[in-house]
């Protein structure tokens, strides 16, 4: 691997990695996507059992054709190729198991909703309506602001009393997946904000493994050569410059841009080695709160008992202070009923832990408890249920550790601390969960792809606004029919 070609070699299959290989075919960079898997997609990939098509891990609803999965296909011209569908119910909130039916869009004028909900007062519920209509009111660059203020200390500002900021900022935090008292409220309030606007709670048609598969599809089609079973070994670096990949059965892959989605500490670490970065950006690295592991459960219901598109709530606790439990389930079939069979259902639920060891980690069967304490009986309904490897409900499928590459959205790993999509060996760069973007979800995935895409082609030296030209697409055409000529062969080749 002395002189690297202009190629470009991307880690992970997931939704920054499919992103990242679709806008790097599109510019005509000679791409190879490879996936350590045998199937695509990472933590938004997808299992089918009994008549049900199964997302492994819990997805945050998105903002569809508006929002970052939107734009990676408009910028390749494709703004038509994933259906995003919404629910005829919108998502609700569940407290002490009550369900509130209303759209999380009116929250401003629901201090009854919230007074009941969150065991408040009449002045703490006018108070926390103020909060939201402050929140409603701020621009998003302005939200920047509250970023290195966790959720609960923000809600604190408007209710004085501990137990009423605790629940109402646990609430708040919900999008991140994280506890109120570690979320940064900067990025809670800008996900909350960009969810509950009207028409933007959506999801994929076929459900959230249909973003990376429509990607790597595209990539294809452009020439990029997508690889499964794929694990890479370690990416090759001298003086400080990427010169390729190698794999796990020796194959080498010379390359002169290498984006992993692995995550910031895995790269460093395992994929390139400390020695060769900078002994602060290695202390950095080491130093950063990982996504904490997620209780989840996928539950296949006989018949549909969740009249909403996705539920948020807590579930015990109690207005002394005692800790409640923040959930989140996603009702994939309220969007795609072909997902399970007619008149069947499907849920998909996380349970909050602490990234930071300050708050208990959740497990599946608290998890369960909460839901069927929504939905009384809703257990009674199940025809399985496939859950988190940790709480011994698990089985071939569970992704309990489906967001262990991302890093905790917490006050000083989010906005201008967030780590960056570009790292201090030339031409190596990080995507998805874990560098650049701002949001929640596959949509911070498909945000850091844009980012990091962007920053490849301007230190490459091109005109993001322009497209490749001819003479580049047809260097890259050859480039890459000698690779995927090699990539069929080598695909083809039994492993054990």
């Amino acid at each position: 691997m002395d002189e690297a070609p202009l190629r470009a070699v991307v880690i992970g299959s997931g939704v920054g990695g499919a992103a990242a290989a679709l806008l790097l075919a599109h510019a005509g960079i000679p791409t190879v996507l490879a996936e350590k898997e045998r199937r695509l997609g990472g933590s938004a990939a997808a299992y089918e059992r009994d008549g049900f098509r199964v997302d492994t891990g819990t997805h945050m609803l998105c903002r569809g054709e508006d929002g970052p999965l939107g734009d990676v296909l408009r910028r390749v011209g494709q703004a038509d190729a994933i259906t995003f569908r919404q629910s005829s119910e919108p998502a609700a909130l569940s407290f002490a198991g009550r369900v509130v039916q209303a759209e999380l869009r009116r929250l401003a004028g629901a201090a009854r909703v919230l007074a009941r909900g969150l065991e408040l007062t009449p002045l703490e519920a006018a108070r926390a309506a103020r909060l939201v209509a402050h929140a409603t009111a701020m621009r998003d660059v302005d939200l920047a602001s509250c970023d290195d203020v966790t959720a609960e200390a923000y809600a604190a500002r408007f209710l004085p009393r501990a137990a009423a900021a605790a629940r109402l900022g646990a609430l708040l935090a919900l999008p991140l997946l994280l506890p109120g008292a570690e979320a940064s409220a900067g990025e809670a309030l800008l996900a909350w904000r960009r969810l509950v606007r009207p028409g933007q709670q959506r999801y994929p048609e076929g459900g959230a493994a249909r973003v990376p598969d429509v990607f790597c599809r595209l990539a294809r089609e452009l020439g990029a050569a997508v690889w499964t079973g794929a694990a890479v070994r370690r990416v090759v670096v001298r003086d400080r410059r990427v010169r390729g990949v190698e794999l796990e059965d020796g194959t080498a892959l010379p390359a002169r841009v290498v984006v992993s989605t692995a995550g910031l500490l895995s790269t460093v670490s395992a994929l390139v080695g400390e020695p060769h970065f900078p002994e602060a950006y290695v202390a950095r690295a080491r130093a950063l709160a990982p996504q904490p592991r997620l209780a989840q459960v996928r539950i296949a219901l006989r018949r549909r008992r969740i009249a909403a598109g996705a539920l948020a709530g807590l579930a015990g606790g109690d207005r002394d202070g005692a800790p409640a439990l923040p959930f989140y389930c996603l009702v994939p079939t309220r969007f795609d009923p072909s997902l399970a069979p007619p008149g069947h259902e499907l849920l998909c639920a996380c349970a909050v832990s602490g990234a930071l060891g300050g708050a208990p980690a959740a497990s599946a069967d608290a998890l369960l408890r909460a839901l069927d304490g929504a939905a009384p009986g809703l257990l009674s309904d199940a025809l399985f249920i496939d859950g988190s490897p940790a709480d011994g409900r698990g089985d071939a499928f569970a992704a309990g550790d489906a967001l262990a590459a991302g890093i905790a959205q917490t006050p000083g790993q989010v906005g201008r601390a967030r780590p960056a999509v570009y790292t201090p060996i030339r031409g190596l760069y990080l995507a998805g969960r874990a560098a650049g973007g701002r949001g929640a979800g596959m949509e911070l995935a498909a945000s850091s792809a844009v980012e990091c895409v962007d920053r490849i082609l301007v230190d490459l030296g091109r005109d993001l606004g322009a497209p490749a030209p001819p003479a580049l697409r047809d260097i890259a055409g050859a480039l890459l029919g000698r690779a995927a000529a090699s990539a069929v062969s080598w695909a083809a080749r039994p492993r054990g």
